[in-house]
């Protein structure tokens, strides 16, 4: 039987994160709305394309605030037939209040009420300081949930981390399964992890300094690690099918990072072979202008979002003649 979930991920991915749920075995996309999906599955989801899952309890028509859809829960007993009574016996839990991707107070007279329905119905009891189950009362435009979190806290990144859900879905985008691939500038786990996660058959990582590449060789297996600049490469002509190339949002930009831009871009073409895929993850203000004037490579997608605060977006290319102009495709 498949059972209804949501998941959470960065908004602006929303046509690469339906295409990998549509390709995992066993779900069925109920509905895409911004930063979140909604669909079932005949076995619990643990994607690493995602940010947060959740095991829907119950749904509601869009409330003004997270006071009016505790009032509703409290109002509808149905969601309690929806909760996995196996796993509640003894469990400690807590109630957030979420207004889309900010966390909210709620009214604590309705809550209280809330979590002493939940205590005499499942067999758990509250504790709201280190809880082995969160129960959301989330608030979006197109609805409002009641929700049971699934998996683990996300581990702390270090500043200029991309989230693993971002690489993962960066992985997919760079079709490097069972191919060769290259990741440039590269100073952290994450990105090249899921590369090889996507089944890379040769991955290099040309790091920009021996504290990048010590890391890397350190927590990686089976991936080639060289410390240098991203514009001079030993790597042969047309020998990689995937170059990865991530600049952090919050690097200062300056004339140095614009020409080191240009350089990775033209070893980055030089590399590539013929049906190759270019991605660069960076911030607008760091890349866009610098792309738009990149010769040698055609614009498949570019998606836009916010990272660490900047606007950015990752733009999807594969390499082309210089001679022939192509328009950006915007997905």
């Amino acid at each position: 039987m498949k059972k209804l979930y949501f998941s959470t991920f960065v908004q602006g991915l929303e046509k690469p994160v339906e295409a990998m749920l549509r390709k995992e075995g066993g779900v069925a996309v109920e509905r895409v709305v911004p930063g979140a999906a909604l669909y079932r599955s005949v076995r619990e989801p643990a994607m690493p394309f995602v940010h947060q899952t959740f095991s829907v309890l119950f749904q509601m028509k869009p409330v003004a605030g997270v006071d009016d859809a505790v009032k509703r829960l409290l109002s509808s007993g149905g969601w309690l037939d929806r909760f996995p009574y196996e796993e509640t016996q003894g469990k400690r839990f807590r109630i957030v209040t979420a207004m889309g991707d900010k966390l909210v107070a709620a009214n604590m007279r309705y809550v209280d009420m809330l979590e002493k329905i939940i205590c005499e119905n499942t067999g758990m009891r509250t504790y709201r300081e280190r809880p082995d189950v969160e129960l959301w009362v989330l608030c979006r435009p197109e609805a409002a949930y009641f929700l049971w979190r699934l998996g683990k806290q996300s581990a702390t990144r270090q500043e200029g981390q991309l989230r693993t859900d971002v690489c993962a879905v960066v992985s997919f985008l760079s079709a490097c399964g069972s191919k060769n691939a290259t990741v440039l500038g590269c100073t952290n786990v994450p990105l090249p992890a899921a590369l090889k996660n996507g089944g890379a058959r040769a991955l290099t990582c040309v790091c920009p300094d021996r504290a990048s590449a010590k890391l890397i060789e350190g927590k990686l297996r089976g991936v080639r690690v060289c410390e240098g600049s991203s514009g001079y490469t030993d790597l042969a002509d047309g020998s990689q099918q995937a170059v990865v190339l991530h600049l952090p949002v919050k690097a200062e930009k300056t004339a140095g990072l614009e020409s080191d831009l240009r350089n990775a871009l033209f070893e980055a073409r030089r590399i590539l072979d013929a049906d190759g895929r270019l991605i660069v993850i960076a911030s607008l203000a760091h890349a866009e202008s610098t792309l738009r004037k990149t010769q040698g490579v055609r614009m498949l997608a570019r998606y836009d979002l916010t990272l660490s605060g900047q606007r950015s977006a990752i733009w999807v290319m594969t390499t082309k003649p210089t001679d022939v102009e192509e328009g950006l495709i915007e997905q």
